[in-house]
């Protein structure tokens, strides 16, 4: 399994893994939404359906995968229909109904409707390293990637967790990297950033295949914007896009990491998740600190 938008989370000094781990997730299997839930939310194997192992190790880095199913209501869907039956109501009482009438009749409604409702599913990653003491969400939100941690902690009885963060603003360091275009080794800029008035007049460029060393970017910086997002290489293995709040987007290996990775033949869907998440550990292992140095540097912006 391959993670494409990575949350790092840091986990904190006191932390250990529960001795039996299979066992303190199947306190909260994923199970489908009966008739009348609106969410389920649980854990489910990496190697899917068929499978009842809840967690893959390969060396120091744990993967586990929670499912996600929620019932699709649409509010248009909704609103019409208790348009309709508040409208019908208050025709027999010959007055308007108080809005805490009206929010039970929609509750009840939505129960109504919930049998009928498609379901939407949800798969999200979390790898523990507790080499390095970190836990990667992969989740493109931060809510999302709160409430997986969530799960967790219900598993574990507790997870010490922060974000991971810089000591200062993270703009001021892309800033700083971008104005002195001096990488430290092994990084070299993507092909993508976004630009924001440092003054709060909202004010924003956003530039995609565009080459960050040009003239037209320093004439941006120039006029004093900061870098909010940036796209980064490392070691021509790997590309992606980080963010303001450090969360990494369109993680994905690049064609040099591709080549030299060995070819599975005739492989199993399990051997291929296998595959892609021996790959995806163990190279970020080798880029998270590297990565992390980025945000301890020296900064030179004025």
């Amino acid at each position: 399994m391959w993670f494409k938008n990575l949350r790092v989370y840091t986990l904190g000094s006191d932390f250990s893994m529960p001795e039996q781990l299979e066992l303190a997730l199947q306190a909260q299997p994923f199970k489908p939404c009966g008739r009348s839930d609106r969410v389920s939310f649980g854990w489910a194997s990496p190697f899917g359906r068929d499978s009842e192992v809840l967690v893959h190790k390969i060396g120091h880095c744990y993967l586990m995968t929670a499912r996600k199913e929620e019932k699709v209501l649409p509010s248009s869907v909704i609103t019409a229909q208790l348009d309709e039956l508040v409208a019908k109501r208050e025709a027999e009482l010959a007055w308007k109904l108080p809005s805490k009438e009206k929010q039970a009749m929609k509750e009840d409604l939505i129960h109504q409707l919930l049998p009928q409702a498609f379901s939407k599913f949800k798969q999200l990653g979390v790898m523990i390293d507790t080499k390095l003491g970190i836990v990667v969400v992969d989740a493109s939100s931060a809510s999302a990637a709160e409430d997986l941690l969530a799960l967790l902690r219900s598993c574990f009885g507790s997870l010490p967790v922060k974000p991971w963060f810089a000591e200062h603003p993270s703009e001021l360091y892309f800033t700083d990297l971008l104005k002195r275009q001096n990488l430290p080794a092994g990084f070299e800029f993507g092909d993508e950033v976004e630009l924001r008035d440092s003054h709060d007049s909202g004010s924003v460029v956003r530039c995609r295949q565009h080459d960050l060393s040009g003239t037209e970017i320093a004439t941006h910086l120039a006029h004093n914007k900061q870098v909010t997002k940036i796209a980064l290489i490392w070691q021509q293995r790997l590309q992606f896009v980080i963010e303001q709040d450090l969360a990494i987007k369109r993680f994905k290996p690049t064609d040099v990491l591709l080549e030299q990775q060995d070819k599975l033949v005739d492989a199993t869907p399990e051997q291929r998740i296998d595959a892609d998440f021996a790959l995806f550990s163990g190279e970020f292992s080798q880029l998270y600190p590297q990565l992390v140095s980025l945000f301890q540097t020296e900064l030179s912006v004025d």
